[in-house]
């Protein structure tokens, strides 16, 4: 891989990173479970979920630097034929996922292209704010129905655990260990030099 083909590749891998621990979290017991008009609602769903569909999302829209279609692209190039084997399978993997997405489904009371439901999900779970008033979700719910969200979740598991595949053979091709470790925390900026602190006031009263 050129520089250029690598710097795709990480990208891919930094999204792959968050869908792992997404994941891992999803897979603990939830709690909080109650019916609500016929469905299981578990407390917090949207905000776990939410860190899973953060990272999905920029690997499957295929113009973003991490989409998993442009790194798969670059890894089912490479000269290791057991690498290009493990990326063409992540690749059916994927590709089937997006077959049955292809295909459309009652929901809302029209039909409507899987595809078209797991981005509507994706958009609306990723800008969704608890603490704002939720507008673009509710839209989406009302549009589509409550259905919509269990079997875009599911969906969104199904391309998230795609993405685990791909990212073996990336670590692999890039020599980098298959678990990155979280990325430093961004440091506040430097205090205020304190020679300059209240200088502008103490020179408006000398004036």
């Amino acid at each position: 891989m050129d520089p250029a083909d690598q710097e795709v590749v990480r990208a891919f891998r930094r999204q792959a990173h968050d869908v792992r621990r997404a994941l891992a979290a999803l897979g603990e017991q939830p709690s909080g479970r109650r019916m609500v008009d016929g469905y299981i609602e578990v407390e917090h769903w949207l905000e776990r979920y939410r860190r899973l569909c953060v990272p999905v999302r920029r690997t499957f829209l295929d113009h973003d630097k991490a989409s998993f279609r442009r790194s798969a692209a670059i890894l089912r190039r490479i000269d290791d034929a057991g690498l290009r084997a493990r990326a063409e399978e992540a690749t059916r993997v994927y590709e089937g996922v997006m077959a049955q997405l292809a295909r459309e489904t009652v929901l809302g009371g029209r039909r409507v292209k899987g595809a078209e439901m797991v981005k509507a999900w994706l958009d609306a779970a990723v800008f969704y704010d608890s603490s704002d008033t939720r507008k673009q979700y509710d839209e989406m719910l009302a549009s589509l129905g409550k259905a919509v969200e269990g079997l875009a979740a599911e969906y969104t598991e199904d391309l998230g655990g795609a993405v685990l595949l791909l990212d073996e053979a990336a670590a692999a091709a890039l020599g980098e260990p298959l678990l990155l470790p979280d990325p430093e925390p961004a440091r506040p900026p430097p205090p205020e030099p304190g020679g300059l602190r209240g200088w502008w006031p103490k020179m408006r009263r000398g004036g």
